[in-house]
């Protein structure tokens, strides 16, 4: 039996050859919609056709894998005692210098990827910086009489009380300011700069006054402490900068302003800012009312007066908090500022938190009750700061 003109089983060119045969009269009928099932599709790839994303998975695996932090295999028990110096002299049998130690000290330097360094005095005397509380550091040597201790040097209370602890204020600051200009980072410094470099240290924070970080390539500090917040947060302010009382405009340290010979008593010890005389100025001839200039000083941070930038350094510290860092080194200080010690103890049980690891590096052993106050400390290197990096060579 012929196939009616609407039997399924026809071919499109069957159908098309129907309908070319018959009448005008029959109205063309309608192909469907989608290809018969017997029609088989094409199997050939279009040109320049995009990779499969399965195809990419394998090297980011790669890539994954490459970057991944290492298991820790070993941890020591915490307040562990390691002697560095015995280690790089070649003793390395003793139970306070053993290569386990040694293991664990590298893995913490050479592996974690959110390193917090908090540093004093002890990482920059190896450039010719003096310290403040060693026998012959900055507070022994400023000794002299009506000052007891060159600690009075460097309070805020003392310094500004009468002229003749102006002068020697002033003294101190441009001896400081000169050996500042004169001296290079340490290998230390070179150290934790490297790691920077390599995207591992989350921030630096110094307790010292030098600005050495400056001539690095990625420890740079930033002056006034604003966002984006830079790697070296200076606690303490630089010595190379100096900043009005009144206006709060900020220069580079000029030492010829700060008289500090005994000839100089007469004259203004503290200098006068040089835009609030041009406003003052300005001012005079509008025949406005005088507001008064302010007084320049070093930007450094003294005893006894509020922190210029405590709530930003704050901030900084709250950031760098959430971002759960795994390493914490403390080097260099003996933590005799409340404030550093406060914060040290948030970061230590912040990496401790996150499994992390926390270091003391020093000459000599933290006091007992800094050890317990600190709580998370994993072991306790003595020695100087610049033989880590040989201990890592």
């Amino acid at each position: 039996m012929e196939n009616s003109p609407h039997d399924p089983q026809k071919t499109p060119q069957e159908w098309s050859k129907h309908c070319e045969s018959a009448s005008g009269s029959i109205r063309r009928p309608k192909l469907p919609l989608s290809p018969p099932s017997t029609v088989k599709k094409s199997s050939q790839k279009p040109l320049n056709s995009v990779p499969r994303p399965k195809k990419l998975l394998p090297e980011l695996q790669k890539c994954s894998s490459r970057a991944r932090k290492p298991r820790l295999k070993y941890r020591p028990e915490p307040n562990t005692v390691f002697d560095l110096e015995l280690y790089v002299s070649g003793a390395r049998n003793s139970p306070r210098c053993n290569e386990s130690n040694a293991q664990f000290l590298r893995y913490a330097l050479q592996y974690s990827k959110r390193t917090i360094v908090i540093a004093g005095a002890g990482v920059s005397t190896d450039a010719g910086i003096p310290d403040f509380r060693s026998s012959d550091g900055l507070f022994s040597t400023l000794r002299g009489p009506g000052v007891s201790s060159g600690k009075d040097l460097f309070d805020y209370n003392v310094v500004y009380s009468n002229a003749e602890m102006g002068l020697r204020f002033n003294r101190m600051i441009t001896q400081l300011h000169a050996k500042c200009q004169e001296v290079s980072p340490t290998r230390f410094h070179q150290m934790v700069n490297s790691i920077a470099q390599e995207g591992r240290l989350r921030r630096l924070y110094t307790q010292n006054i030098d600005a050495l970080e400056d001539q690095t390539s990625h420890l740079q500090s930033k002056i006034p402490l604003e966002k984006p917040f830079p790697t070296t947060i200076q606690l303490h302010g630089s010595i190379k900068h100096m900043s009005c009382n009144k206006c709060s405009k900020i220069y580079h340290l000029d030492p010829q302003l700060f008289k500090s010979h005994d000839h100089h008593v007469d004259r203004d010890i503290v200098p006068l800012c040089p835009q609030c005389a041009e406003f003052e100025s300005v001012r005079a001839i509008a025949g406005m009312r005088s507001q008064g200039i302010g007084k320049l000083r070093p930007r450094v941070v003294l005893y006894n007066e509020i922190h210029p930038e405590g709530d930003s350094i704050g901030n900084v510290v709250l950031q760098d908090l959430k971002g759960k860092p795994d390493c914490l080194i403390i080097v260099g200080t003996t933590l005799k500022i409340p404030g550093v010690r406060a914060m040290c103890k948030q970061f230590a049980r912040q990496v401790h938190d996150s499994r992390g690891i926390v270091l003391w590096v020093n000459t000599e052993l933290p006091a007992k009750n800094l050890e317990d106050f600190v709580e998370c400390i994993d072991m306790t290197v003595v020695g100087d700061c610049q033989n880590i990096p040989v201990m890592l060579e």
